[in-house]
């Protein structure tokens, strides 16, 4: 039994990898648990185990993907030798790179994103996971005068929600595909964030 404890968080973890992986190959609608079982190797006795639904193993994944948002992000906002500024851009920075490293993942994500209630809870999730750590740099870019805020946590959520907002689109498929429209896309996007914090939209990296 202390065994089974002991390895409970490993084997939670290499289902919820299986499980993201069948996601991704046959789409998150059209999985059953059964399809995971079956790449798994496990019996239903043993799923439930760790997940009670394919709605909680989602939701376990949206987690996971946040914990690594924030191990990945947490350094330049912790950095005390950087300007708000330059913690800023290393911040936007730092997530287009994350991003990009999930960019199978995002697409899986976009496609989640069309459905209300998944995007309610994704949302929420990243807003309340990387809101603070944005407050945290634009509070201080107020102090050193760089950004014309005048509520902190409030812009930081606002700024999250937009780009958060982004697979959600009717056009994502073409900002994805279309080179040009992506370009436009990005630019009109800078000019939003980087008009939101009083800012040079060139110093707004998407």
């Amino acid at each position: 039994m202390a065994r089974t404890a002991e390895n409970y968080p490993v084997k939670r973890i290499e289902l919820l990898k299986i499980a993201e992986q069948v996601f991704m190959t046959k789409g998150y609608n059209e999985t059953n648990i059964s399809d995971i079982l079956e790449v798994a190797g496990i019996s239903k006795g043993a799923f439930y185990h760790y997940f009670k639904s394919k709605e909680e193993l989602l939701e376990a994944s949206i987690d996971s993907l946040m914990d690594d948002a924030i191990d990945f992000l947490m350094p330049a906002v912790e950095n005390s030798k950087l300007s708000a500024m330059d913690k800023f851009e290393k911040f936007m920075r730092d997530k287009t790179v994350f991003q990009s490293s999930k960019k199978e993942y995002a697409v899986l994500l976009g496609k989640l994103m069309q459905a209300d209630v998944f995007q309610y809870k994704y949302v929420l999730k990243s807003s309340t996971r990387l809101v603070p750590l944005l407050a945290r740099i634009i509070e201080q870019g107020i102090n050193e005068g760089d950004f014309k805020v005048s509520y902190p946590l409030e812009t930081a959520e606002i700024i999250i929600r937009t780009v958060n907002s982004i697979p959600n689109s009717n056009y994502y498929d073409e900002y994805i595909s279309n080179s040009e429209r992506q370009k436009k896309y990005v630019k009109a996007l800078q000019e939003v964030i980087g008009g939101t914090l009083g800012i040079d939209p060139e110093k707004v990296i998407i």
